[in-house]
């Protein structure tokens, strides 16, 4: 079993407001996201700075151990609080999950430290696996004041899941569609 972590603690600065409160497809964008982790995950966290918005939600609520540390503070939290070995780290502003994405990541876990999808070349350091062997890695890069999740790979063993290989399971990539604004957050209603 893994554990699912979704990120919540963002500003969402370029959005205007907590975005993972919004309504997508009638339901809260956090509410979404926890429910398509909860068939392949046990337990599902929100992890954030502010959980006074969550009570609601289905999930173990878990407050940012360092607050304000951004996404890889959030990691943090997730490793040190998970009772699986490996952690699925998913934003809260990615509406979708693609079926069988989630059992591909967990498929090529063998003699890794993380399994991280690139797209267009890149890594996507917030829809990716996590083993607690990352967990010492991380807070070494939180003393020396890193924020981004993507900073671990050159001191982890990751394992790439190159585009072509996940595009069997999503093709249009959807999993991988985030919301920054209003207007994105409408053009997904339709997508």
């Amino acid at each position: 079993m893994i554990t699912g972590a979704v990120l919540a603690g963002g500003k969402s600065s370029r959005y205007g407001r907590n975005k993972s409160l919004e309504i997508f497809q009638g339901v809260r964008l956090i509410d979404r996201i926890v429910e398509s982790l909860r068939p392949e995950c046990q337990p599902v966290f929100i992890i954030a700075n502010d959980l006074s918005h969550y009570h609601e939600s289905h999930a173990t609520l878990v407050r940012d151990v360092i607050a304000h540390q951004g996404p890889l503070g959030g990691l943090y939290t997730a490793l040190l609080f998970s009772p699986n070995p490996w952690v699925f780290a998913k934003a809260t502003d990615m509406p979708f999950l693609a079926p069988g994405l989630l059992e591909m990541l967990v498929a090529s876990t063998d003699g890794c430290d993380a399994v991280v999808p690139f797209r267009g070349g890149r890594p996507e350091p917030l829809l990716a696996l996590y083993h607690r062997r990352c967990f010492p890695v991380i807070a070494d890069l939180l003393e020396s004041g890193e924020r981004k999740v993507s900073a671990i790979y050159s001191k982890v063993k990751i394992r790439p899941l190159d585009e072509e290989r996940w595009r069997a399971v999503d093709p249009d990539g959807r999993s991988f569609l985030n919301v920054n604004s209003r207007e994105e957050l409408e053009r997904l209603e339709w997508i």
